[in-house]
């Protein structure tokens, strides 16, 4: 039976969730599945080709983010099944190492994290650790001033950071991230939505580990990874001889290599497409707030005066459902999400709305359109247009002369 696939006039604004596979990743990933199909844990000829190539897979990414690749002071790269995985080693695996030896301690997160790192603080929590949870200010930004100082929280502390919000685009303040490292914080990172746009230099900043997925890039699905400074320890969380002990199971040397090639191109391209992308995401901004006002429906650019990477948009309707725009942009041919693709089936809206504090109105009608290197200013008209009869169908248009609010990007609200 043939798959079922997306029709080809379907426009795919949800880039953020997962990215088409990249033609040269997955030609690099056929001729590596050619080759190295024995176990790179096999110390036979075949597995010895394998393991080459695996290694030679980890040394670029490592390469790529700015990781240290040589002499004693190496940093680490643990493969992972995805970044929700190495969101869990990397939170998880820097508290049992130091659980052993002392006292719980504190991990502080935000609303803008993802929900695997909530689920990881949550089960330190369950462990005895406090939980901190960092209030947002602005237009999203963490306020990482109220971190507990090294006389409130003595014993270990952890904070779980999101260089780029997967739901408003919104990047983190650094230079509070590096303070906080320099004050005693270990510092894991979730630098999913970032790779693709910024340059990380992992051995220059203030991380103890970061997170990384491919498929956020071009590459393929089911394959991420943690990246661990020299000198770290990590407790494992699923144990095996693989990965240094870290991670149990039998590398997929192929993803590895996919993994590779896509954030290769991804880094090759980085100036000119984020230009460029950053340029189709404002045009897309302002058709929908106008395709918005045309309907009568106030609607709102979340975090637009903040620093953003340039391929997420979070766009609130005053007085819609969410789901009922995303259901009725699918029929129309728009792919969009309403938040991130793990909590797309909540029934509760982003948690960052709630911590940004946005009027009630526009709580529950945020959809999230996000773009990638493949996005094209057609694709762009074409899902203005899309969307514009949509709202046409969900909001009732103003007539002449009506002094109803209207759309805007000058902040949370116009009203």
């Amino acid at each position: 039976m043939p798959l079922s696939r997306t029709p080809d006039d379907a426009v795919y604004l949800d880039h953020a969730a997962a990215t088409p596979l990249d033609p040269e990743v997955a030609a690099a990933m056929d001729e590596a599945a050619a080759i190295a199909y024995g176990n790179p844990s096999s110390p036979h000829a075949a597995g010895r080709a394998a393991k080459r190539i695996l290694e030679d897979a980890r040394e670029q990414l490592l390469q790529l983010i700015g990781g240290r690749v040589g002499g004693t002071a190496r940093d680490r790269l643990v493969f992972t099944s995805g970044a929700t995985e190495a969101n869990r080693l990397g939170v998880v695996g820097l508290a049992g190492s130091h659980a052993a030896r002392q006292a719980a301690g504190t991990v502080a997160i935000s609303a803008r994290d993802h929900s695997s790192l909530g689920a990881a603080a949550t089960e330190l929590g369950g462990l005895g650790w406090q939980v901190c949870e960092l209030p947002l200010v602005g237009a999203g930004a963490v306020d990482f001033a109220r971190a507990p100082a090294r006389a409130e929280a003595p014993a270990t502390r952890i904070l779980t950071t999101t260089t780029v919000c997967g739901q408003t685009g919104i990047r983190d303040d650094l230079a509070w991230v590096a303070r906080l490292a320099t004050d005693g914080w270990l510092v894991h990172a979730d630098a999913t939505q970032a790779a693709a746009w910024d340059e990380i230099a992992f051995a220059a900043g203030p991380w103890a580990t970061l997170a990384l997925a491919a498929h956020k890039f071009g590459g393929p699905r089911g394959i991420g990874g943690l990246v661990v400074r020299h000198g770290i320890t990590l407790a494992p969380v699923a144990a095996g001889p693989q990965e240094l002990g870290l991670r149990g199971g039998t590398e997929p040397v192929s993803l590895a290599v996919g993994f590779a090639r896509a954030l290769g191109l991804a880094a090759a391209t980085r100036a000119a497409a984020a230009a460029r992308i950053s340029a189709l995401r404002e045009r897309l901004e302002r058709g929908i707030l106008a395709a918005a006002h045309a309907a009568g429906i106030e609607a709102i650019v979340v975090g637009a005066q903040a620093p953003r990477a340039p391929h997420v948009a979070l766009i609130a309707l005053a007085g819609l459902d969410r789901q009922a725009v995303a259901m009725a942009a699918d029929l129309a041919g728009v792919c969009l999400a309403t938040g991130t693709a793990c909590a797309s089936g909540s029934a509760e809206p982003p948690a960052i709305l709630g911590s940004l504090r946005l009027p009630d109105r526009f709580q529950r009608g945020a959809i999230r359109l996000s773009l990638a290197r493949t996005t094209t200013t057609t694709d762009i008209d074409r899902a203005v247009a899309r969307l514009e009869a949509v709202f046409r169908r969900l909001g009732a248009a103003p007539s002449p002369g009506s002094d109803r609010p209207t759309a805007g990007i000058g902040g949370l609200s116009d009203s």
